[in-house]
């Protein structure tokens, strides 16, 4: 089953649309820093949806686990993201099983592997 920890800047109703076994930052407790939300995600073997460019940097930097979905999309509004995350959602799991992190732009996704040559 696919885990997930969706962070604090997307809407919490993302959680029913990508399925498996997802948690909100907001569960995680009152504002948790990235730095909880790496650790968590880490530990649980969780992916990190996001809108945050900090977790691109550190996910360059420390490498993976915990995988990132960096979604690069602007200021949708919520029923437009959530329609977009219906429509892309199973080419993102698909990019998850051999990228590290996968950035979802609104017309395009890519897929990249850390440390890959």
């Amino acid at each position: 089953m696919n885990r997930y920890l969706l962070d604090e800047n997307l809407p919490a109703t993302l959680a029913t649309l990508v399925g498996g076994d997802c948690r909100h930052a907001g569960q995680i407790g009152l504002q948790p820093t990235d730095d909880v939300l790496w650790r968590v995600a880490s530990e649980q073997g969780r992916t990190i949806l996001t809108k945050d460019t900090d977790f691109f940097q550190k996910i360059l930097l420390e490498g993976s686990p915990p995988k990132i979905v960096w979604f690069r999309i602007g200021n949708l509004r919520r029923i437009e993201m959530e329609l977009m995350v219906v429509r892309i959602w199973p080419a993102v799991e698909n990019l998850l099983n051999t990228c590290d992190l996968v950035e979802v732009h609104t017309n395009k996704l890519e897929g990249i592997r850390l440390g890959a040559e």
